[in-house]
């Protein structure tokens, strides 16, 4: 078989902060058949394996990038009904995620409602292990088709292989480094109590149901109203040049929280009034607190996309804090230079160090 490698390919028109450098050697990945020929070719050339999917969570250093980049198009989905009322789906790591909640939502499934409007593809759903609106990706997740490039074989993971954790999981370990992820099979069962659990004053799920004089919402409805808040917040694809969220919530211990909501309660009254609810007490007695917030007690808030974008072409999102937005011009390195700016400026307030969600490619 004869691959057709591209060289120098710039990756930049494959992110969506649209930054990034030049692949030595750059493949789009549609059979999976071809990943012990592609591990070959990068090993006679020297160059490590790079996995790009949507693009759509990932920073990519500026300049050379000496690696094989291998764009995911893998295609294609089955469908198998158990005995216990699950239905099992099999997705390809390629297909885009948005499009396949759509279908398990228009079907009547319950279980990915609440990650509607993720951006990126099915293949990156385990490795980030998306978060989002009270719902994670790993409770659906029944298994994880990989290719490991340091053994040449291809298996199955479990759910407890993956150990999955908060946006974590086996895949952002060294452990898990050699794996590509080729497909990804979900348990869904029929709709049934919709998970209304997520709070927030800013992104109200229960406030758009309630607008909309819908007392029993469906699937259907909770799709509509994720839609409908990611859309007032700047987080659906298309509307800025964006990552998504650049970093996590920060996890605390309760000793560290209180420190935090002494600050928050003597110095931030007025933040604390306007966007609360901020923390949620985790079950083993520790806290997360929205880096949202956090940020907003900063200089560097979504109220202040113009004045502080940094060298002009890099800010936060006018309708969210935690988005890094981009403009023509932008570079890597301007990103991270502003990333690093965040990171400081709460610190310095807080004494806590928030940490990126995004991958970098370096």
């Amino acid at each position: 078989m004869i691959l057709a490698i591209e060289k120098q390919v710039s990756l930049a028109q494959y992110t969506t902060l649209q930054v990034g450098g030049v692949a030595d050697y750059f493949y789009r990945l549609t059979d999976e058949g071809e990943l012990p020929e592609l591990v070959a070719y990068a090993e006679e050339k020297n160059v490590p394996i790079t996995i790009l999917g949507g693009g759509s969570n990932v920073l990519i250093v500026d300049g050379p990038l000496h690696r094989l980049v291998l764009k995911n198009e893998l295609r294609g989905h089955g469908v198998t009904v158990k005995g216990d009322g699950r239905t099992l789906f099999t997705v390809a790591a390629g297909e885009e995620w948005d499009s396949f909640v759509l279908r398990t939502v228009e079907e009547g499934f319950a279980g990915l409602e609440n990650l509607s409007g993720i951006p990126g593809t099915v293949g990156a759903a385990p490795i980030q292990n998306i978060n989002a609106y009270g719902a994670q990706v790993a409770d659906v997740i029944e298994s994880v088709r990989v290719f490991d490039t340091k053994t040449g074989d291809f298996r199955t993971l479990s759910k407890a292989e993956c150990l999955f954790g908060y946006r974590e999981s086996v895949f952002k370990t060294p452990a898990g480094a050699s794996l590509v992820v080729t497909a990804v099979t979900f348990a869904l069962a029929p709709a049934g109590v919709a998970n209304l659990a997520y709070r927030s004053a800013s992104q109200s799920i229960a406030r758009y149901l309630e607008e909309q004089q819908i007392t029993a919402p469906t699937v259907q409805d909770i799709r509509k109203a994720i839609l409908h808040v990611r859309s007032n917040i700047g987080m659906l694809k298309g509307q800025f040049r964006s990552a998504g969220s650049f970093f996590k919530n920060t996890i605390v211990s309760a000793a560290d929280f209180a420190r935090v909501e002494s600050i928050v309660l003597s110095q931030f009254a007025e933040q604390h009034k306007k966007l609360s609810p901020w923390y949620w007490i985790l079950p083993d007695g520790r806290v997360k607190l929205s880096t949202a917030f956090l940020m907003e007690c900063t200089a560097y808030n979504k109220s202040t996309y113009g004045e502080k974008r940094w060298q002009g072409v890099v800010g936060l999102s006018p309708r969210h804090s935690l988005s890094i937005v981009t403009e023509a011009g932008a570079t890597a390195s301007d990103v991270q230079v502003f990333v690093t700016e965040i990171i400081t400026a709460v610190e310095i307030i807080f004494g806590v160090t928030i940490e990126t969600e995004v991958n970098f490619i370096l």
